[in-house]
């Protein structure tokens, strides 16, 4: 391994700062120890990270690779691989800091053993580490299963971390994270959840875990925020900075046709200059909340890159629709045409002009209406023209959804192209056979009984759906 290669591991790795120098002085011992006669080590160390950038130090400083320390290093076990593994820099900045509470709670079911080994808070997200033991498999990844009480309706869980990863020794680590709201939350409350899946193996992992938090400091919106012509009312807007980043936090009342809608905010400034880059949005804390009028109301979050700035007074928040639900239609092949459809919302319209078969072929031109020329492009187009599918009509409306279908009585899309663009003119052509799998192929086609079906909530991204407001800020104190 080349010096500038050792350079970079050992920078990659956190290191609690007041066991460096400590670790330092014993891991020379144990290299100046070996001497003519190799033996083996009576006992592990217990801070084996520490220990490990000692020994990169050691490398580093002399400019030569000591055997001695080869040796040394090759018998020290891995500690915090799972920060690293999972890119967790929040929670390596705290383990540095001596910020993570180490745990030890276990549970063994089916002769596998799970250790909770650490929790911290921040910023909107609650966050388990655990290992895995006992487990008998090649795999570098294997998914899990886990299920959570939520009596306070506030949890979202992070399904981007759903999968253990191989540790060195074959032992595996996993790291929960739910997204939360911290001015909920209690120290030293309990969370009780279980892992009923490793793998392929059902089993019962159950645990009572402690919530460990960090003061928080929070600023919170002085004002309620309506947009869309009210179709959408945010409240109770606030921020919770933590060590690397920041959550944004707010209820959102979605009215109307809007009830079933969800809005993505992904970009945010303050009236200091400082912009608020967004790493994970459109975040729904525990469950909606039907309201008596029929409207329904979220919790929602969104985890920028750094805290917000305690000095600032304004945020300028930028975002858009992330859906904006539509009712679908099931168009009979032989419908007399043309047929026009329009969505609630924005009344982006469709209308089918023309149906015929050429072949193993499905021809059809239509026309998408009520939107900007001067602003819609070819690609826009025709990504919204392929979502248009094919189907057995009678099939499809006794289906739950779309994605419950059969095969071979479905077609999921289609080949696309814009025939003018000024006017939103397209063709598709649905390839009734499937040169892939024969299995999708509709050997049971006939213009008699199939349909097509129309997801109305994909035309409304044919329209500029962004969204900007502006909120007032002061800071509160820390919880």
């Amino acid at each position: 391994m080349e010096k500038h290669q050792m350079k970079q591991l050992y920078q990659d790795i956190d290191v609690p700062k007041p066991e460096l120098k400590k670790a330092i002085q014993s891991a020379a011992a144990r290299a100046g120890k070996e001497g003519a006669a190799k033996r083996r080590w009576g006992r592990k160390m217990t801070n084996g990270l520490a220990i490990a950038a000692a020994l990169f130090l050691l490398y580093l400083s002399s400019g030569l690779f000591m055997p001695s320390v080869n040796t040394a290093m090759g018998n020290i076990p891995v500690a915090g691989q799972i920060y690293s593994l999972f890119q967790d820099k929040a929670g390596s900045a705290l383990f540095k800091s001596n910020l993570v509470t180490k745990l030890n709670e276990k549970a063994e079911s089916r002769g596998i053993t799970v250790t909770v080994k650490s929790v911290y808070y921040d910023s909107g997200q609650l966050v388990y580490n655990f290992t895995v033991d006992h487990l008998k498999s090649d795999d570098d990844y294997i998914s899990f299963q886990v299920d959570y009480k939520d009596s306070l309706n506030m949890l979202a869980e992070d399904i981007d971390r759903q999968n253990l990863k191989k540790l060195k020794g074959g032992r595996y680590g996993g790291q929960l994270r739910f997204f939360t709201d911290g001015s909920k939350l209690k120290d030293g409350d309990k969370f009780p959840l279980v892992i009923t899946q490793i793998k392929d193996i059902p089993g019962n992992w159950r645990f009572n875990l402690p919530v460990k938090k960090q003061h928080s400091t929070f600023l919170e919106g002085t004002k309620d925020v309506t947009v869309n012509n009210g179709l959408y009312r945010l409240f109770d807007i606030r921020a919770e900075n933590g060590t690397m980043g920041s959550a944004l936090q707010y209820t959102i009342d979605y009215h109307g046709i809007a009830k079933k809608d969800a809005i993505s905010i992904y970009d945010a400034t303050d009236d200091a200059g400082n912009h608020y880059e967004m790493t994970l949005s459109n975040i729904e804390l525990g469950n909606r909340k039907k309201l008596s009028n029929g409207d329904e109301r979220v919790r929602g979050q969104t985890q920028f890159s750094k805290p917000i700035d305690p000095k600032a007074k304004k945020l300028f928040i930028t975002g858009d629709m992330k859906f904006e639900r539509e009712t679908s239609e099931i168009i009979p092949l032989q419908t007399k045409l043309p047929v026009s459809y329009k969505t609630e919302h924005h009344h982006v319209g469709i209308k089918i002009n023309k149906i015929r078969q050429e072949g193993r072929h499905v021809i059809v031109d239509y026309q998408f209406t009520g939107i900007d020329s001067e602003k819609t492009d070819e690609d826009q187009l025709i990504n919204v023209g392929e979502t248009i599918s094919l189907g057995d009509t009678k099939k499809m409306k006794a289906w739950s959804s779309p994605d419950d279908y059969e095969k071979g009585y479905y077609l999921k899309g289609n080949k696309a192209k814009v025939t003018n663009l000024k006017k939103g003119e397209m063709e598709s052509v649905f390839e009734l056979d499937d040169s892939h799998n024969k299995e999708y192929s509709l050997r049971h086609f006939s213009l008699g009984s199939y349909a097509l079906y129309i997801e109305k909530t994909n035309m409304n991204l044919l329209v500029n759906n962004d969204l900007t407001f502006e909120v007032p800020i002061r800071q509160m104190s820390e919880k």
